[in-house]
C-alpha cells in the first residue's frame, strides 16, 4: 500500500435521476480519488468544495410562448486538496446534486454517474489525484429520445477539466 497508488474506495456509479425523479442514492452516494492506505480518512488541508453546474432542457416554441418538456440541473461537486502526511494533493468526496427537476407529462429522464478508476498524475513523493468522471443517461418521449452526456476528469489540486 501506497500514497503514490491512487484508489476510489467508495462507489463507482449510482443513478441521479431514475423514471423522471432525483434518486434518494444521491443522499449518500459518494467516490474519492484517495492514497491506497488504510488511514486516507486522515486527509489534511481539505479544501472545497469544488463544482460544475449542467443544465439540460428539451422543448420547443409554440406561437406565443415557451414550453419545456424536461428541465434539469445537475451539480457535480468534490473537496480538492487533501493531503497524506503532509504530501499529495486527494479528492476524499465528489458527489451530486439536483437543484431543480421539471419533467413534463409523457417524458422520461434517467441519468447516472459514473466515476472511473482514478490514477497519479502526479510524481513520487508528490501524487496528484486525477478521476475521469462521467454523468450519462436519457431523455425520453414515446417519440424522441435525447442522450445526455457530460464528462470530466478531476484533479486533486482542485483544476478541472472538460473530458
Amino acid at each position: 500500500m501506497s500514497a503514490e497508488t491512487i484508489v476510489n474506495v467508495l462507489q463507482e456509479a449510482w443513478p441521479i435521476i431514475k423514471d423522471g425523479k432525483a434518486t434518494a442514492e444521491i443522499a449518500s452516494s459518494k467516490a474519492n480519488a484517495v492514497p491506497q492506505v488504510d488511514d486516507w480518512q486522515s486527509l489534511t488541508d481539505v479544501k472545497g468544495p469544488n463544482s460544475f453546474r449542467m443544465k439540460y432542457s428539451v422543448g420547443y416554441i409554440w406561437p406565443l410562448d415557451d414550453y419545456d418538456h424536461v428541465q434539469l440541473e445537475i451539480l457535480l461537486k468534490w473537496d480538492v486538496g487533501g493531503r497524506y502526511h503532509g504530501g499529495g494533493a486527494f479528492i476524499p468526496n465528489i458527489w451530486i446534486e439536483v437543484p431543480s427537476l421539471f419533467v413534463g407529462y409523457g417524458w422520461d429522464a434517467n441519468i447516472s454517474m459514473n466515476a472511473q478508476q482514478p490514477t497519479n498524475a502526479g510524481q513520487t513523493g508528490a501524487p496528484l489525484a486525477r478521476i475521469p468522471v462521467s454523468i450519462i443517461g436519457t431523455v425520453s418521449s414515446g417519440a424522441e429520445l435525447y442522450r445526455v452526456e457530460w464528462g470530466f476528469i478531476l484533479f486533486g489540486d482542485g483544476s478541472s477539466t472538460n473530458a
